[in-house]
């Protein structure tokens, strides 16, 4: 009997575990159960729909070589298109307004944003009173290691699950410090400052030219200084892959596995780009032609309703009627995919060579999108909750356990934590708002049975910014199933798509009388939903 057999056979998942366990002789646990190893792959900003593994532009070879392994979900949506909150639910299973994380945390991460006055004293993060997926593991035994981007961190104490960590404004910074201060001597239109990372770039004439317009504009706005002044210096970066910060959060992980005790483990190795900072070291940079590169079908049809965000800006802005800028933005975008993918297949290399391969449960996802030229729009700053930066790429992995395919089950982030501790035999906590995916993967459930609806939110951070949620708080809210989407902002904007029929979301038929039954429905379903979970209404 293998494995698949014994889940599906009734067995349940954890009596499957135990009864397989014994039957190898593995003795990973006092009950001697054989559990499975958790790799965690997460990348920051992708675009589902420009990866080759979702039919994109793309190449991603390493993603295509995990999704046939695997189950690619093509309708999986983040919490938040925001990174903080959509992490903070992908490790606590709850939806921003219920753990209270609806907004960056950057007292730790981003220094920079701190010395600014961006972040207040009273910010709160993931603190070791949250219960989350590591520490549920870690207190069964399972060694629970983070690598990369963590951006949830309100203070330097740390978890104590997590013994040793990697990140991107200490371990990395203090490791760069010689090369950042060398670089910082350099002329000031040669380098970049991102966040106190000091990035030598070489900026194309084009770009530089239509980058300027837009500098000059947002100064005179005083828009962010930092947000300002590293966008306009967006290109080739002049480092050695060894020196970027997601080879080494990928090499920290591969030395992880190639040290392996006995004992079970769970590691996260959290990548940074495609998010910015916006340049690509070398062979990358070059792999991709920007004269080339055709824009998305829908890059003319913009809603007025975001021609203020930073995203539709970051192109309105620039003295760019050939689109040579933000052909040279979608080029560095590929750029940093194309990294990534070779980083994840460095890892799965490694995972391979440890011989755990079989036993490893692997998860891959990112936190959200980015509108990579969609609706006129690059990047992620938009109050926008198009496909573009709502949808991701979502895929899991259990070699013997789970059936290769794709699927069109409404997955969110949120079923990230009860996935992972029902594959691993431990009870989901009560309160959870996302659902175990494990029943459907192995044929236990009818997928139709499943709900139909993801839903994705954006919650203003409360004055204070405590993790305390104000009633009737200024929030938006996208409800997204059964072929169609709807949006509701609070000033009273909303938007209704028929993905079926306009997966580029250009028609909005809100106002349409002929599709009224279909918006009452859908806001139907949205209310319910913030019942379900909480949110406080009144």
């Amino acid at each position: 009997m293998n494995r698949r057999q014994a889940v599906k056979k009734g067995l349940g998942l954890a009596s499957a575990i135990s009864v397989l366990g014994r039957a190898s002789g593995r003795t990973g646990s006092p009950e001697g159960k054989s559990r499975p190893n958790v790799l965690i792959i997460m990348s920051d900003q992708l675009n589902a729909s420009a990866l080759s593994c979702y039919g994109g532009w793309i190449p991603t070879p390493n993603l295509e070589r995990l999704a046939g392994r695997g189950v690619r979900f093509t309708q999986a949506t983040c919490t938040t298109p925001f990174c903080s909150p959509s992490r903070a639910s992908f490790i606590t299973g709850l939806y921003p307004h219920t753990h209270g994380i609806v907004y960056n945390v950057n007292k730790i991460d981003y220094p920079a944003i701190v010395a600014a006055g961006g972040s207040p004293p009273t910010e709160q993060g993931i603190t070791p009173k949250d219960v989350t997926t590591e520490k549920i593991l870690n207190a069964a035994g399972y060694e629970t290691h983070h690598y990369g981007k963590w951006h949830l961190s309100d203070s330097a104490r740390g978890l104590p699950y997590y013994p040793d960590t990697y990140g991107e404004h200490i371990e990395y910074a203090q490791e760069m410090e010689a090369t950042f201060e060398r670089i910082r001597r350099l002329p000031a239109d040669q380098w970049m400052d991102w966040y106190d990372w000091a990035l030598p770039v070489t900026l194309t004439p084009a770009y530089r030219k239509a980058a300027a317009i837009r500098f000059e504009k947002w100064k005179k706005e005083k828009r962010s200084k930092v947000l300002t002044e590293f966008l306009a210096k967006d290109g080739r970066l002049d480092l050695p892959v060894e020196q970027v910060f997601d080879y080494r959060v990928a090499g920290r992980t591969i030395t992880a596995l190639r040290n392996l005790s006995s004992n079970p483990f769970m590691i996260t190795c959290s990548l940074n780009w495609p998010h910015d900072p916006n340049v690509a070291p070398s062979p990358y940079y070059g792999r991709f032609d920007p004269g080339r590169i055709q824009f998305p079908a829908n890059y003319a049809k913009a809603e007025v309703h975001f021609d203020q965000d930073i995203s539709r800006r970051l192109v309105l802005d620039m003295d760019d009627q050939a689109g040579t800028g933000l052909r040279e933005l979608l080029r560095i975008y590929a750029a940093c995919v194309s990294l990534v993918d070779d980083q994840i297949g460095r890892v799965l290399d490694a995972l391979e060579q440890s011989g755990r391969q079989n036993d490893t449960l692997i998860v891959f996802a990112a936190d959200h999108g980015d509108m990579a030229g969609g609706h006129g729009m690059f990047w992620k700053s938009t109050s926008a909750f198009y496909d573009e930066i709502a949808r991701v790429p979502f895929i899991i992995s259990y070699p013997g356990i789970i059936k290769p395919s794709v699927s069109e089950l409404a997955a969110s982030l949120v079923d990230v934590m009860p996935t992972v501790l029902d594959l691993t035999g431990h009870l989901v906590p009560p309160g959870i708002h996302g659902k175990s995916l494990a029943p459907y993967l192995l044929g236990q459930r009818d997928v139709a049975t499943a709900s139909a609806y993801t839903f994705c939110e954006r919650v203003h951070a409360n004055p204070g910014h405590t993790r305390t949620v104000a009633p009737k708080t200024p929030s938006s809210w996208m409800v997204r199933g059964k072929g169609w989407k709807y949006i509701t902002y609070p000033e009273g904007d909303d938007y209704l798509y028929h993905l079926e029929q306009d997966p580029g979301e250009t028609d909005n038929l809100t106002k349409d009388p002929a599709f009224r039954d279909q918006k009452d429905a859908l806001r139907h379903e949205l209310d319910a939903w913030l019942r379900r979970t909480d949110y406080p209404l009144t």
